[in-house]
């Protein structure tokens, strides 16, 4: 259909109707067909007519018949069909709008009424094809975006540790992250260096795209800080990831783009049987003789802050079936339970607690059914990462 010059199909066995009608709509182009076959193969063409005017009672297949195909068949279906005929009774009304019809024109017919109608339903399809076009248009940018997304997520998955390099360093463990989107905010990252294992659980400013970003950025600056500095003291590797972001994000009081990261690193020495963490805003817990310690992190980020004061070191004694989390405030924070409110801390901390003495890969398994059971029906709020390792 083009917006200034419609087709219309007149479908009618009276020569003299189709004249009277082509008369009345001069300032269309129509098309005529005298029987349903003939309305038909018009309406299946590649020039299809953008409406049609249907008599009912025609030789071979009626009105009503003709109607019926049509509205069944994906060629034809969309095209806006006008019954204009004497059957003038209610039942034969009723029977044509159930054809599929979506005006009824009862002879003899009033010329300017008649205009007004196909006026009317010509305006409305150009209108629905426009809203169409619109859509398929919306589509295929959604594709494309969505395409390249998720190819950004096999590239952001390639950068984390693969997991025979993790069932290689790590002790008993289970990691549990589920982007909110497709490519995700919060990053874990794991390297080991002689006999220090160093741990980070971080979760970057917003989620999705931007968040992905930083997310590279912070495993590219730990690369970086740890593996070519050499810098494996948690709250060292924090201060210096944090200078790093500052200045490469050219980030001052004035500056309007203030995105950085929490983060949790601990360091586990297996000769010294120590774990030193230290944090920004993401604290730590170990579960110990079934009781849980908390060690907090500092309320200050890795970016411009109020307070940038060096971030706190905490050695920890650790003994064998130690059970240590680290997580991002994805999972406390999601809405949903019974009165669809936040998990909060505290419920977070109970579910750990109660379910720490389970294998690490079973507790993966639980507070991932346990997070979709929770969440129902709710949208995710925020990317989740939570980290669970038995010492």
């Amino acid at each position: 259909m083009t917006q200034f010059n419609p087709n219309i199909l007149l479908v009618d066995d009276s020569a003299v109707n189709l004249e009277i009608l082509k008369e009345a709509l001069s300032r269309y182009n129509t098309t005529t067909a005298t029987n349903g076959d003939e309305a038909m193969e018009i309406a299946f063409s590649r020039n299809k007519p953008d409406l049609i005017l249907l008599d009912v009672v025609m030789p071979g297949m009626n009105g009503y018949e003709v109607c019926s195909i049509l509205k069944s068949n994906d060629l034809s279906k969309d095209i806006p069909i006008i019954f204009i005929t004497g059957q003038n009774d209610a039942e034969s009304i009723l029977r044509g709008f159930e054809a599929g019809a979506i005006d009824y024109i009862t002879k003899p017919f009033n010329i300017m009424e008649l205009k007004a109608r196909v006026k009317t339903q010509l305006s409305i399809k150009m209108a629905r094809d426009q809203n169409q076009r619109l859509i398929n248009k919306i589509r295929t940018v959604n594709k494309k975006l969505t395409d390249s997304i998720e190819y950004a997520k096999k590239i952001q998955n390639a950068s984390l540790p693969s997991q025979d390099y993790l069932n290689k360093v790590l002790p008993e463990h289970f990691i549990m992250l589920r982007p909110r989107d497709i490519v995700s905010g919060d990053f874990y990252w794991v390297e080991q260096t002689g006999n220090e294992l160093i741990i980070v659980a971080a979760d970057c400013t917003g989620h999705g795209v931007p968040g992905a970003f930083m997310s590279m950025f912070g495993v590219a600056y730990l690369h970086e800080i740890v593996g070519k500095n050499g810098i494996t003291q948690p709250a060292e590797i924090i201060n210096e990831l944090r200078r790093i972001v500052i200045e490469s994000l050219k980030q001052d009081e004035n500056s309007e783009v203030k995105d950085g990261m929490d983060i949790s690193v601990i360091k586990i020495d297996k000769t010294a049987q120590t774990i030193d963490f230290a944090g920004a805003f993401n604290d730590m817990l170990l579960i110990r003789n079934k009781e849980m310690q908390i060690y907090q992190a500092d309320h200050m980020p890795v970016s411009i802050g109020e307070v940038n004061k060096p971030y706190t070191n905490h050695t920890i004694p650790y003994k064998k079936d130690d059970c240590v989390y680290l997580y991002s405030d994805g999972y406390p924070s999601q809405f949903g339970g019974p009165n669809d409110k936040k998990l909060m801390q505290k419920g977070f901390r109970s579910l750990l607690l109660e379910n720490h003495q389970h294998p690490m890969p079973q507790q993966g398994d639980i507070y991932n059914n346990f997070f979709d059971m929770w969440k129902g029906i709710n949208d995710q709020i925020d990317d989740v990462l939570v980290m669970g390792l038995r010492l």
